[in-house]
């Protein structure tokens, strides 16, 4: 049980799709979720278009910060890694001062470093919008 006492939930993937031509891999074990590209500014700008149709806006921090703490509700992390590194974390194994200044969670991460080497300085706002994207289109597809 997660400490909000939510059932914990454990997930197997190896998923690898194209995000309008940008290559993405997804692979997780247990409650790790890794989200790989080798072109993180144009997947950010990809999700960021579908996550703006799917809500009729941009993603933003409130987002971000609400799909941050139903993963760590769940006993879920995710992670965001470009070409250069680490680019986001997000969930139950996350604890972040900055975080909480930046998004508005604990459970939210930005990777300083490697935002910047895997996407120029917009990187830290598509990061953001990425994984918002990403758990938009999830909640859509599971209605």
């Amino acid at each position: 049980m997660t400490p909000e006492g939510e059932r914990a939930l454990e997930v197997t993937a190896d998923l690898s799709v194209e995000v309008d031509g940008v290559p993405v891999r997804v692979q997780a074990s247990g409650s790790q979720i890794e989200v790989t590209s080798p072109d993180v500014r144009r997947l950010f700008a990809a999700v960021r278009v579908a996550g703006g149709a799917a809500t009729q806006g941009s993603p933003g921090r409130a987002e971000l910060a609400r799909v941050a703490d139903t993963l760590a509700d769940h006993g879920l992390t995710a992670r965001l890694d470009g070409p250069a590194g680490r680019v986001l974390s997000l969930g139950a194994d996350v604890d972040s001062a900055a975080g909480s200044a930046l998004v508005g969670t604990r459970h939210a991460r930005l990777h300083p470093a490697g935002t910047l080497r895997s996407s120029g300085p917009a990187g830290v706002l598509a990061a953001a919008a990425l994984l918002v994207g990403l758990a938009v289109l999830a909640r859509r597809r599971g209605r």
